[in-house]
């Protein structure tokens, strides 16, 4: 499970032909409008048909290829005329032509990963809570928005104690201080 900054096609591929099955979500963007029914997951694709249909049900058909490098890296569909008749264009584009999707060349291979997502939704959820949790605690909580030293050697050590700190009270949080001072007596022989 990872966030959605680490969604990218060549380490999911890379997950898949390891036998590792990622649960890694998608960044969702926005209209250019701000009408989240007309933001690009609402358009549906018909695998058979190679088109998108809008959430107005038009039909939107392969336009072009796109290339990076010399390589495909996707296509894009569009119905200029269909949008040019729409009522809800405003709501769907700004773009005075009409909208185009485009869709990846390995989007057949991000859609089940998508899917497998939304089926274990609770799964990536407590994800966030468990991970998320100590990042929002000290930097929130405590006000650490910015490193208080520099150098990698001593961003590290500050990093470091940021984190024991935050376990130690977190075990304080959990188990109470009576014992954690047992547990450490224990451990820690006396001296004369």
């Amino acid at each position: 499970m990872a966030d959605k900054g680490y969604y990218k096609t060549d380490d999911l591929k890379t997950c898949l032909e390891n036998g590792i099955t990622p649960f890694v979500a998608k960044q969702v963007y926005p209209s250019r409008t701000g009408v989240k029914e007309f933001n690009h997951d609402r358009f549906i694709y018909d695998k058979e048909k190679d088109v998108y249909i809008c959430p107005q049900k038009n039909v939107l058909s392969r336009w072009r290829v796109r290339r990076a490098k010399g390589q495909i890296v996707g296509y894009d569909y569009k119905n200029w005329e269909a949008c040019k008749a729409c009522s809800f264009k405003g709501d769907c584009t700004k773009s005075p032509k009409g909208r185009t999707i485009f869709r990846y060349v390995d989007q057949d291979l991000l859609d089940p990963i998508d899917i497998k997502l939304e089926d274990n939704k609770s799964k990536y959820k407590l994800r966030q809570m468990i991970v998320e949790h100590p990042f929002g605690t000290i930097k929130r909580s405590w006000g650490a928005y910015y490193f208080l030293t520099r150098r990698k050697v001593s961003v590290t050590a500050e990093v470091a104690l940021s984190y024991l700190a935050y376990n130690l009270k977190r075990a304080i949080n959990v188990l109470g201080a009576a014992a954690i001072i047992g547990l450490l007596t224990k451990r820690v022989p006396a001296t004369a």
